[in-house]
């Protein structure tokens, strides 16, 4: 079946064999904006890359869908391929690939079970409700990199550690103020890596300390001097004898009493680790090829610059904080933003939503921020209820937005989103690539071909 019609199939809601070339999109029943906004967010993620906002507007029949779908998939691939070469050789039948290929299990994990049915996640057999309000993030990243909570002692020596690893060795920082004008996304992995070379360079300051404890204590110190460098500041000097919430805030040159201390505490132990996503997941590739610990979570960082994975947040907010209509912009992002980043909507029941969701939705309504914090809030809610499992296959609000919000209620601009999310997933990568090296494995997925095959170049009487 022709891609188009398929994906036709799902957003109509209609059998395929009563979609032929003629049938003019606009004469269906269930057509509306929010139609047209679900199908062209369907297609990106057929084709694997981002449309024209206004393509469906210019598009009538089915026919016209299909002509521009192929005419774009050959542009992708590099060149057409010649208009009968399925009949010069068919695609040979290969093994049957899963409904769902993202969902293929290649290996064990003891670090945290996503149960995305009943919507319940854990951390190293504890579930985070457990967790929640009752340990600190030092705790959490102690359970994920070690593997079990620490008692007061080794809880004690951690932070001690984390807090004389803060400090950037001087190479890095003054990379950091050279580069403070690019994105922040950038500007992270390019530390990540510069920091490599420190330790390369035996300029690392720190080099008596856990590298992965290292990476995990400077994120936020990275992110914190670029911006105090981009905005003219004094560049931010970690204090030893706080938290990690609490430095994070300090360094940005935030308040912070314990009511915001909590709220970033709380996203920090929620943003911790979820599943083998494609973060975790490119981290493990690289550490089944030997790749350092700095390699790894640069490879992780990289997945994080596009909008379906940690990538989207800073634009629900920035279009909750700009939209007046909260009904409006919750179409929108519905369409935009959680499909994109759900990929395949699912069939659910009725109770299924992130459990990360509903402690961050709740922490968020609890502090007292300006009007414009309740209409982003408001914007949420609406896109919550418009996504919400119960009204059929549709994908839910993620965590990221509702600790986007909190972030924005803080008063941190929406750039500092991801580095935030990626100082909450560094220790899930590096427990990741631990257990990917104790397997002492490789990951080599294959694909299915499906092109054509057996192909001639003209012969030279052709020329």
């Amino acid at each position: 079946m022709h891609p188009v019609i398929s994906t036709l199939s799902r957003v109509f809601d209609m059998p395929s064999e009563f979609i032929g070339d003629e049938m003019q999109l606009r004469a269906v029943a269930s057509w509306d904006d929010l139609t047209a906004v679900e199908l062209q967010v369907h297609l990106e993620h057929e084709l694997g890359t981002t449309l024209d906002d206004h393509l469906i507007e210019r598009i009538e029949s089915v026919g016209q869908l299909r002509e521009f779908y192929d005419e774009r998939l050959a542009q992708l691939a590099g060149a057409k391929a010649p208009p009968d070469a399925s009949a010069i050789a068919p695609p040979l039948p290969g093994p049957a690939l899963p409904e769902d290929a993202s969902e293929v299990v290649f290996g064990e994990t003891g670090i945290s079970e996503v149960d995305a049915v009943r919507g319940r996640l854990s951390y190293r057999g504890y579930p985070i409700e457990e967790l929640i309000g009752r340990v600190t993030f030092e705790e959490v990243v102690h359970l994920l990199i070690r593997g079990w909570l620490p008692d007061p002692d080794e809880l004690a020596g951690f932070r001690a550690r984390l807090a004389a690893a803060r400090e950037l060795p001087a190479m890095v920082a003054t990379n950091l103020v050279l580069n403070a004008g690019c994105s922040t996304s950038s500007v992270l992995r390019t530390a990540v890596s510069a920091l490599a070379v420190a330790a390369e360079a035996d300029a690392d300051p720190a080099a008596h300390i856990d590298l992965g404890e290292r990476i995990i204590a400077r994120i936020p110190t990275i992110f914190a001097t670029q911006q105090a460098a981009r905005s003219g500041r004094k560049l931010p000097r970690p204090e030893p004898e706080l938290s990690h919430a609490e430095n994070i805030l300090h360094m940005l040159g935030l308040p912070r009493d314990p009511e915001r201390v909590r709220l970033v505490d709380l996203c920090l132990v929620l943003q911790a680790e979820h599943g083998c996503n494609a973060s975790a997941f490119a981290a493990r590739v690289a550490a089944g090829t030997g790749a350092d610990t700095f390699a790894t979570m640069s490879v992780a960082l990289a997945t994080f610059t596009g909008p379906l994975h940690g990538g989207a947040a800073h634009q629900v907010i920035d279009l909750a904080r700009e939209e007046n209509n909260p009904n409006t912009a919750a179409a929108y992002l519905r369409g935009r933003v959680d499909q994109v980043r759900a990929a395949r909507a699912r069939q659910v029941s009725s109770a299924e939503e992130d459990p990360r969701v509903r402690p961050l939705r709740e922490a968020a309504r609890s502090f007292r921020g300006g009007p414009d914090d309740e209409h982003v809030l408001r914007v949420l809610d609406a896109v919550r209820a418009a996504a919400h499992p119960s009204k059929g296959p549709r994908p839910y609000l993620t965590v990221d937005c509702y600790a986007a919000a909190i972030y924005h209620m803080l008063g941190m601009p929406s750039d500092l989103f991801v580095p935030m999310f990626a100082a909450a997933r560094v220790p899930g990568w590096l427990a990741h690539v631990a257990e990917q090296r104790a397997q002492q494995g490789g990951i080599q997925p294959r694909l299915r071909y499906v092109g054509p095959r057996n192909l001639r170049l003209p012969s030279p009487e052709q020329n």
